[in-house]
């Protein structure tokens, strides 16, 4: 039992939460600074409106664009890279010691993953631009207190545990402070943008719109609160959650597409202004929209803390195997649980402005500000600003860097690269900053995006930066 509450917290150095997304690699180069200056099937959830620019590809087909960043105030790069690339390295004393410390801070442990399997968008210079994807979107957030830490990491050697009278002691009020949140979705997203008016010789309008029907495939949320612990989860059979000691209740495999437990639709919306086709105003809203979670339902009930024997000293590594399991069961273990209701979440809703740039063919400059419209989980905590750009190098080879951050992320630098042969495939490859690479930075991040084929057709400026 007790393995399984370590687990739940213990593992959360690879949860998922979503600061910004950048899992567009076109965008985590130029450190989110998007949503005037990013073209084609690139600019659906960013800002449909620019599916209507007159140099977007005739067609492009992208597959496999993947996107992850981890961040953390409380650890340093070695700390999260070893976490991310080595979780069966073994922990020593020292280290559970110094972890243990190290992550009962404010700010939590934050990482971001992305999957867009396929997208496309055509461009037709009298109608406009369409466009569609199919991703995966995985979010979570921990938030440890000072006494979760301990016993993560030292079990019945931490402070919490020299007291026997623990064992009388609710779950809620040991871990009070302590915040877990998880969820999973998969998403197809239709959009459409055009010109509305204007020419490039002077000024032009535009505007787009964005449909996603959204799978929900996992889904939790439990906090420690007021000294008490409560909340919901909603997990697919895919995951592999049966806990049969439940009463009244039994995982149910659905014969819908993906075998989700949730369903739900959002929008988004966006338009821009260009003035003389070199400079561009932007501002979209996104995921404007929620999931109802309608099957496989629990809701948490508080009970008291488990007994430990001097063999359950803590997680003695990052390996978590399969993370969603180790979260959903050790909560189901650790706590009492009950079937519940259909509940509904919402998703993290985001006003986007933009301006972009265009200096001569080979050079690109955008500046982004992004704000949250809704405390969803997974959403921004404060206003998080980019300012990016692209230069040509040669042919279809460019490059990409710029500075961003929020009082939550910090200070980073990213640095991306296109390499393409003759504007017709290309290949990306970007991070969000190379100043954790180097150990710069004070909010290291293990941050990573890569398109792994791009395919172009007719585009009569190919060689311009865009």
């Amino acid at each position: 039992m007790f393995k399984k509450l370590l687990y739940l917290f213990g593992a959360l150095p690879c949860a998922l939460y979503s600061q910004i997304d950048l899992g567009t690699p076109i965008a985590t180069g130029k450190g989110g600074a998007a949503t005037a200056i990013t073209h084609d099937w690139q600019c659906i959830g960013i800002n449909p409106a620019n599916l209507g620019y007159s140099d977007n590809y005739k067609f492009s087909l992208g597959l496999l664009n993947v996107g992850f960043s981890a961040q953390s105030k409380a650890l340093d790069m070695t700390t999260i890279y070893n976490a991310a690339l080595h979780p069966t390295n073994s922990f020593t004393s020292a280290d559970k010691q110094k972890l243990a410390e190290q992550l009962s801070t404010a700010d939590g442990l934050n990482i971001y993953g992305n999957v867009n399997w396929i997208a496309a968008s055509l461009y037709v210079p009298k109608l406009g631009g369409f466009a569609f994807n199919v991703r995966d979107r995985v979010n979570g957030h921990a938030t440890l207190s000072k006494n979760t830490a301990d016993i993560i990491f030292n079990g019945a050697n931490s402070i919490p545990y020299q007291d026997t009278s623990i064992y009388h002691q609710p779950v809620g009020y040991v871990l009070n402070g302590t915040h877990a949140s998880y969820y999973h979705y998969r998403e197809m997203n239709i959009s459409y943008g055009r010109k509305i008016i204007g020419s490039e010789e002077s000024i032009q309008l535009f505007g787009g719109i964005g449909f996603k029907y959204l799978w929900g495939i996992a889904d939790m949320d439990f906090k420690a609160d007021g000294n008490k612990i409560d909340g919901h989860a909603s997990f697919s059979s895919n995951y592999g959650f049966n806990p049969t000691y439940i009463k009244n209740y039994t995982a149910q495999t659905t014969d819908n597409i993906f075998n989700t437990v949730g369903k739900g639709y959002a929008f988004d919306i966006g338009t821009g202004l260009k003035i003389k086709n070199n400079l561009t105003f932007a501002a979209s809203i996104t995921d404007m929209g929620a999931i109802n979670w309608n099957k496989n339902n629990v809701i948490a009930m508080d009970t008291t803390m488990p007994k430990l024997d001097t063999s359950q000293t803590g997680i003695s590594h990052w390996d978590a195997n399969s993370l969603p399991g180790f979260l959903y069961n050790s909560v189901t273990n650790a706590v009492s649980l009950k079937g519940g209701s259909p509940y509904k979440t919402q998703l993290p809703t985001r006003l986007r402005l933009g301006i972009g740039l265009k200096i001569g063919k080979k050079i690109l400059i955008g500046a982004d500000a992004v704000m949250p419209m809704n405390n969803a989980n997974g959403n921004l905590e404060s206003t998080f600003f980019a300012l990016g750009g692209e230069i040509n190098l040669f042919g279809t080879a460019k490059l990409s860097t710029g500075v961003s951050g929020n009082k939550n992320y910090g200070f980073s630098i990213p640095m991306g690269f296109t390499l393409g042969t003759l504007g017709i495939t290309e290949v990306y490859i970007a991070t969000n900053d190379v100043l954790s690479y180097l150990g710069l930075s004070n909010h290291p991040q293990l941050s990573f995006a890569m398109a792994v084929l791009r395919i172009n057709l007719k585009n009569p400026l190919v060689n311009e930066a865009k």
